[in-house]
């Protein structure tokens, strides 16, 4: 085998190659075929076809290491063996090494590969020296085409990396975008074409959907120091920059945020080039609205409860006086009316205060059988006064015989709250009167063959878009005025209902009003009907008579009212206005029954009722508790450990008489 330029025949040593005109000739036509081939395979190709023709070979191989870029493991390598035709043969490669030239390739000091040639004799030295210059511009060609391709891979890369980012990202040089990334069209609706070339206040002046709500301003600045002759993310200055901005469709009324950082990418350049990432924080800002709103409902339950209580008391003394005089026949005609008057506003407003507390309160879901006619008339009643003042009718269509749902009562109400509050300000923002219809119906066989509850809320209001339709029960869509909703009631309620194992979808049609349709499973055989307070039997009405009752409660009123209606049915009543002195009454006789609220001054109710716990365990069984705080967590853990009967505040004195008949019976 001969290795060129170290195994040469002595006589080629010796000589010096004289080159004639064509032997320039073919050398500049091999050259210009190197340098014209755009890829690795074609140099490759291209120096095997003149290194083939040049010498007069059989068949050449070029044989190359792969570079250390390009990721493959040492010692691999590929060739390519081209006959004189340019037709493969690897027949050829097996044939006798001593018929083999081969031609290192050089690259600097590397040696990047080998040329092989297959001779039927040797080389002169004219052959071989041009033979030499072939493969140095060989060499040459190979390490452009190997850059190139990699410059190409990197660029397919970053592209790749640039537009599967998910923040969006453009590049400007001074002040105009020259480059953006999929992502940043998706944000603003556009098409890259339209995104490039522009300015950000040509992009904003551009947007389709869009309103600038605030322009982009420094997050750690307020917009005063960040007018529209600055917004170019403060170009002039090198560290990076925070900005915040939003947007809203102009079709709607959410709010999008967006947040963005500025980096120098100038480079010593003289155009000012800057980097702009820009990301959606939309759901991000919700979410922490929710939590703020959270925490202020959290809050708001703490009050409500506070207030609740002092309203309950009041109520509880109108209430139960004004029923005592109702039973009082011998009045005149004109005076019970007045009376019945007093008794049915007391009671109202006792309802009201009961649905504040029902949506106050933050315990965990409970569901149970219930009547979904009930339902929706506790969200009726709640609702009543601000229906008639906003001139907006309901007419209700309860079906007969209807079969009970299994479900929570305080999230099915929310759910028909939000439709209804929903309804009622589409018709409010569309015409100065209007109507929601709510009928209930049997669905049947909806529910894997058995029967379920319909519901349907229908209002005429101006109706939803299809547009809008499609995105109703979408987080955070709201077609409500800024500030007036966060988007998420409609989002809740499918939560509350796919809960329930039910279903919920809306129909509209342009200026014909909209429908919110609501189904649900009928509860079940062998599912727990809903606890309910049944009235005492005939024999319980009448209480025992003569039994001595201790009534504990910080509100004067209420115990005077308790005392009359328990000495009316000839109990002995002993009063006391907290805990501590009912524990001192109790040292000194015995009762056969304890009435006690549960929030008082010094010693509450739940304190009074650990020391009988310690100091008079048989009188535990004799313990019935009133209370106008149903809302408070810590209330009601309370009752559920003490587990004794409750009776809530505001009550009329027959519930008050049939509980205290029931435990004294149960006394023996």
């Amino acid at each position: 085998m001969q290795d060129l330029p170290h195994a040469q025949p002595k006589a080629m040593i010796t000589e010096t190659p004289t080159f004639g005109e064509n032997d320039f000739e073919t050398l500049n036509q091999a050259l210009l075929t190197l340098a014209s081939a755009p890829t690795l395979q074609g140099v490759l190709q291209a120096a095997i076809d003149n290194a083939v023709a040049l010498a007069g070979a059989t068949h050449g191989t070029v044989t190359l290491k792969k570079d250390d870029a390009s990721g493959v493991p040492g010692g691999t390598a590929y060739s390519y063996a081209i006959q004189h035709n340019g037709e493969p043969n690897a027949a050829h490669l097996e044939e006798d090494e001593a018929q083999q030239t081969a031609v290192p390739l050089t690259l600097g000091d590397h040696i990047i590969g080998t040329l092989r040639l297959h001779l039927p004799e040797d080389l002169d030295s004219r052959t071989e020296r041009l033979l030499l210059m072939l493969c140095e511009h060989a060499v040459l060609a190979i390490d452009r085409t190997r850059r190139f391709e990699q410059l190409q891979r990197a660029k397919r890369e970053w592209e790749l990396t640039f537009d599967g980012m998910v923040d969006g990202v453009y590049i400007c040089v001074d002040g105009v975008i020259i480059r953006a990334n999929r992502a940043l069209a998706d944000m603003l609706g556009l098409k890259i074409t339209r995104i490039l070339g522009q300015t950000r206040e040509d992009l904003h002046a551009r947007l389709p959907e869009y309103q600038v709500l605030r322009p982009w301003e420094r997050a750690d600045h307020g917009p005063e120091d960040l007018d529209l002759q600055t917004t170019e993310f403060r170009f002039g200055i090198p560290e990076r920059v925070f900005v915040e901005a939003s947007f809203a469709p102009r079709s709607a009324s959410s709010i999008s945020w967006r947040q963005g950082s500025v980096s120098s990418a100038d480079g010593g350049s003289e155009a000012a080039r800057r980097v702009c990432i820009v990301r959606e924080v939309t759901e991000q800002r919700h979410l922490q609205e929710q939590l703020v709103q959270s925490e202020k409902l959290a809050a708001l339950g703490e009050l409500v409860s506070g207030v609740a209580h002092e309203l309950n008391n009041p109520l509880t003394t109108v209430v139960g006086y004004a029923q005592l005089l109702e039973e009082d026949t011998g009045m005149p005609a004109h005076v019970q009316r007045r009376i019945n008057m007093i008794h049915q506003e007391s009671v109202r407003a006792s309802r009201i205060v009961q649905n504040l507390l029902a949506f106050a309160r933050r315990s965990e879901p409970q569901k149970a059988q219930l009547d979904i006619n009930e339902v929706i008339g506790t969200i009726l009643r709640m609702r009543a006064y601000q229906l008639q003042a906003d001139n907006i009718e309901v007419v209700t269509e309860y079906g007969d015989n209807l079969p009970a749902v299994w479900g929570d009562p305080f999230q099915l109400q929310q759910v028909f709250l939000n439709i209804i509050n929903n309804g009622a300000q589409a018709i409010q923002q569309w015409r100065s009167e209007g109507t929601i219809r709510i009928s209930t119906t049997v669905a049947p066989a909806h529910f894997n063959g058995l029967d379920g509850i319909r519901i349907t809320i229908t209002d005429n209001g101006p109706g939803i878009t299809a547009e809008h339709l499609r995105r109703v029960f979408d987080p955070f869509f709201t077609t409500k005025p800024t500030g007036q909703g966060t988007g998420l009631g409609m989002s809740i309620s499918l939560g509350i209902i796919s809960n329930h194992n039910g279903r919920i979808w809306a129909e509209s049609r342009l200026g014909h009003g909209a429908s919110f349709i609501v189904e649900l499973p009928a509860a079940q055989e062998g599912e727990n009907p809903a606890p309910t307070q049944e009235p005492a039997s005939e024999a319980t009405t009448v209480s025992t008579l003569g039994s001595h009752i201790l009534v504990v409660d910080d509100e004067e009123p209420v115990v005077t009212l308790i005392t009359e209606i328990l000495m009316q049915d000839g109990h002995e009543v002993t009063p006391a206005f907290n805990g501590a002195e009912a524990l001192a009454l109790l040292q000194i006789q015995d009762f056969d029954l304890i009435i006690s609220d549960v929030r008082m001054p010094a010693v509450g109710g739940p304190t009074f009722f650990e020391i009988l716990q310690t100091t008079r365990p048989d009188l535990l069984p004799r313990v019935v508790f009133v209370t106008g705080d149903t809302v408070s967590k810590s209330t009601q853990t309370f009752l559920q450990k003490a587990a004794r009967p409750v009776l809530s505040k505001p009550f009329d004195p027959e519930r008050l008489r049939a509980l205290v008949a029931e435990n004294l019976h149960a006394q023996g």
